[in-house]
């Protein structure tokens, strides 16, 4: 570890201060990111209408489905098993976290990647894909490839480094932008806007790691990591990396099935509703579900930042600490999301009137009115599932979230098939609500919630 800098220096500010502070910092990329991603979509859905901007919509829920289903969530490895091997300055021990962390994304990348050129292949009327497009759909799950990069994530976090976070987090929406645009003036079409997004998700990965791998060498962590990386295969198959680190492969296990539940919220949305309603439908959606995630957005940055304050107060034992802060976040994040779904209620139907017409806003601003509540719940809640997982009850966050999934998502394909997308928010809402009922129900009746010590 060189002498110029320590492995790892922390803000002279803690628990809630901390993290307020790097929502801070994500917010101001935000404020660049969110009026591009509207210029965005503006201009998708005038270029190309709703159908076509729809078919973009499909084709890319249905790549980050794939990848979301075997993503490991490395980022949540990194810091739960790097975080004291730094702190404590073994440069070795946090070399083999981050190589097990890599090849958790490398294999997630290709599973996605095969899995997903599988379907497109064989069972592309399941997805509802019109014949136009069947060419460009499989050629568009290349993207999955660049979509694995949680390891980079958890280690800017780890660093701290959310100001690097919150540039990355422009990249591909600037991107899409460029492309855009000068597809306009060459004439814009499905498959060429398909190949703008595609280069987005892949300068995006290329950023993220490059200023991951920057931030290794400041700190002198670069070196001996390729070793560690040659290394980490023969300890695998012979078991001493998993008895080194016990509980590693439960923990990378449980946060791969939990992302793979937490689709039921996300892109799948988009597949359902383009499935039984039509690309159209998958359109008036996925400017629904950027909208309103894009409102929620301030309150809902603060989960990417609360995780390494509570891995910290963890690793310290300071759980009084650690449930004060799960309160001050959940009141914190709650307040700025409830403020948020009220201007919306004031002020949004003018506004997505004056964004896509006056007939997108008929279509839209009912379902966007719906998830944006639904949002402001999960925003209430957004503390409790890193609670979970950080305090090891990984197997109560999945089981919280399976339940969940057998309820939510039966639902989600009935209420879809019998009121289109007018009944996507209903059931979304219905569905949260049961999520984070769950969640707090299991952190309130745990016994270990009470205080072990106090620093």
């Amino acid at each position: 570890m060189s002498a110029e800098e320590p492995p790892l220096q922390l803000p002279k500010v803690a628990g809630v201060r901390r993290v307020m502070s790097n929502v801070g910092v994500l917010l101001g990329g935000r404020v660049v990111n969110a009026p591009l991603s509207l210029l965005h979509i503006w201009m998708a859905t005038h270029f190309l209408g709703s159908y076509g901007f729809g078919l973009i919509a499909m084709m890319y829920a249905f790549a980050r489905t794939m990848g979301d289903l075997v993503d490991f969530q490395s980022w949540q490895t990194v810091l739960k098993y790097g975080l004291r091997p730094l702190t404590d300055g073994d440069r070795i021990g946090f070399q083999r976290v981050i190589a097990f962390s890599f090849l958790l994304d490398g294999l997630g990348g290709l599973l996605g990647f095969s899995g997903g050129l599988f379907i497109s292949i064989f069972a592309m009327k399941m997805l509802g894909w019109p014949p136009e497009i069947h060419q460009t759909g499989t050629i568009f799950c290349l993207s999955i490839l660049f979509m694995a990069s949680a390891t980079p994530t958890g280690l800017l976090r780890i660093f701290n480094r959310y100001d690097l976070i919150s540039i990355q987090g422009v990249v591909a929406t600037l991107v899409r932008v460029v492309g855009t645009f000068f597809l306009a003036v060459k004439g814009a079409s499905v498959p060429a806007l398909a190949f703008v997004w595609m280069f987005a998700e892949f300068a995006a990965w290329a950023t993220l790691g490059f200023m991951a791998v920057r931030e290794l060498i400041r700190r002198d962590l670069m070196r001996g990591l390729t070793k560690e990386l040659r290394d980490l295969i023969p300890d695998l198959l012979n078991g001493h990396f998993f008895r080194t680190h016990l509980g590693i492969r439960r923990f990378a296990l449980s946060t791969n099935l939990n992302s793979a539940l937490a689709l039921t919220f996300g892109h799948i949305g988009t597949l359902v509703v383009g499935a039984f309603v039509g690309p159209a439908g998958a359109g008036y959606y996925r400017v629904a579900s950027q909208i309103a995630a894009g409102i929620a957005k301030p309150a809902a940055l603060i989960q990417t930042t609360v995780y390494p304050e509570m891995a910290r107060l963890w690793r310290d034992r300071a759980t009084t600490k650690l449930y004060r802060l799960t309160i001050q976040v959940a009141l914190a994040a709650g307040g700025i999301g409830t403020g948020l779904l009220a201007l919306t209620l004031l002020a949004g139907r003018p506004l997505l009137q004056l964004y896509i017409g006056p007939t997108g806003a008929t279509q839209t601003m009912p379902v966007t009115l719906w998830l944006l509540a639904a949002e402001v719940v999960a925003v209430w809640g957004l503390p409790l599932e890193p609670l979970l997982f950080t305090t090891d009850r990984s197997g109560a966050a999945t089981s919280a979230r399976f339940l969940d999934f057998l309820v939510f998502f039966p639902g989600l394909v009935l209420v879809v098939r019998r009121y289109g997308l007018d009944g996507v928010g209903p059931i979304t809402l219905c569905g949260v609500m049961l999520l984070i009922g769950l969640q707090l129900l299991l952190v309130l009746r745990k016994p270990s919630l009470r205080t072990i010590s106090q620093p």
